[in-house]
């Protein structure tokens, strides 16, 4: 479906512009595994809502924010159109319990389907250590991506990959500096690899599928 809520244009223009960023990242330890391929073609999703991004028991350091973000970006690089990320999250606030001041933390959860998406996806994050990120540039990191069928979310998944890798970055110019920006940008990278083995949409098949539909 062809989402009035997608974000693509904006999203598409911050990806535009992390193209010319200044971080070049050297890879070391093995790459992305790509788990398991699901009926992704026959559902052939388009609109994808990312969810906010879970962390196993002793993450502390990983700026999930920006892993989602450039989750988004990354599904971009790939021909599919994630939703506002603020919908998303407005549909998560409704569903959280009222009424629980004093009674502890509860969770709420998104529910699939309830922006008509097509998919959804959902990283966790096992492992970000960047203890020596403000010299070195370093970041050892261990993450999963998840593409579900909000039809069928306990279901056999759409995709799923693993990156268990150390990123090690450098700045054009030598100049060594721990801005967000920086840390933004090495996220893109780490996030858009992790992402690489999702098969891409084309073009065609989406201008295809408009026409057949008119």
């Amino acid at each position: 479906m062809q989402s009035a809520i997608r974000t693509l244009t904006v999203v598409a223009v911050l990806v535009g512009g992390g193209a010319a960023c200044q971080t070049t990242p050297t890879l070391k330890g093995s790459g992305v595994e790509t788990t398991s391929i699901g009926d992704l073609a026959t559902v052939n999703p388009v609109d994808v809502a990312v969810l906010p991004v879970e962390v196993a028991p002793g993450v502390v350091e990983a700026p999930l924010a920006m892993i989602r973000a450039s989750s988004a970006r990354a599904l971009v690089r790939r021909k599919y159109s994630p939703l506002g990320m603020d919908v998303v999250d407005e549909k998560i606030a409704m569903a959280t319990p009222q009424g629980s001041q004093g009674g502890g933390v509860q969770e709420a959860s998104y529910a699939p389907g309830a922006l008509g998406e097509d998919a959804l996806l959902e990283v966790t994050v096992e492992r970000w250590d960047m203890p020596d990120w403000a010299a070195l540039r370093s970041i050892d990191a261990a993450l999963t991506a998840r593409l579900i069928d909000p039809r069928d979310p306990t279901g056999p998944v759409l995709w799923e990959a693993r990156l268990d890798r150390q990123f090690r970055f450098s700045l054009e110019g030598g100049t060594a500096s721990s801005t967000n920006r920086d840390l933004r940008r090495a996220c893109d990278d780490i996030l858009r690899t992790l992402i690489s083995t999702l098969p891409g949409r084309t073009l065609e098949l989406e201008f295809e599928e408009e026409r057949t539909a008119n």
